[in-house]
């Protein structure tokens, strides 16, 4: 059984990884922390309760995924230890496998990829808060002993999705 985490800054291919490894591993379970969050009503009026809401429901999904024996795939930016942390703490209760890993590649690779997918009219992100995001998984990574770094800038999908599924398979 494992608990992969699919962590680094926004536009570097997490989600797209995660959904193929999702459709690769059956009955694993793909957690998309941002979908969850948009089930909270209001979210956008309450950022607090917003981050504990979703953390106490990624907790729950990942604790019931485990105990039921399935694979979980967790498809995020977080660049809080102690939630990562946590995770690990849920997977040992399970003697789960954690397979952390950040993808990765430049600021000004991750702000092209931004904007040639476009920006959400009135979305929570902007390019502003994507440089800050990107601050913060920089520094996270060099802290992350077991995490395993991708770099993306100079990888097709296909090639990243590869070497991840080599990782964790």
């Amino acid at each position: 059984m494992k608990l992969m985490i699919l962590n680094g800054p926004c536009a570097v291919g997490k989600s797209t990884i995660a959904a193929k490894l999702h459709e690769l591993i059956p009955l694993s379970f793909l957690l998309d922390v941002d979908a969850q969050m948009r089930f909270i009503s209001h979210y956008r009026e309450y950022p607090e309760e917003r981050k504990k809401a979703t953390i106490a429901i990624s907790d729950v999904l990942i604790n019931a995924m485990l105990e039921l024996g399935h694979d979980v795939i967790v498809d995020k930016m977080i660049f809080h230890e102690e939630i990562l942390d946590s995770y690990y703490s849920l997977a040992e209760k399970y003697n789960a496998k954690v397979y952390e890993i950040i993808l990765w590649a430049p600021k000004e690779v991750i702000l092209q990829r931004a904007d040639d997918r476009g920006w959400r009219k009135d979305g929570l992100l902007t390019p502003e808060k994507l440089e800050i995001f990107w601050d913060k998984i920089n520094q996270l990574k060099e802290n992350r002993a077991n995490a395993v770094i991708f770099d993306t800038s100079k990888m097709s999908e296909e090639l990243v999705f590869q070497k991840v599924k080599k990782l964790v398979i």
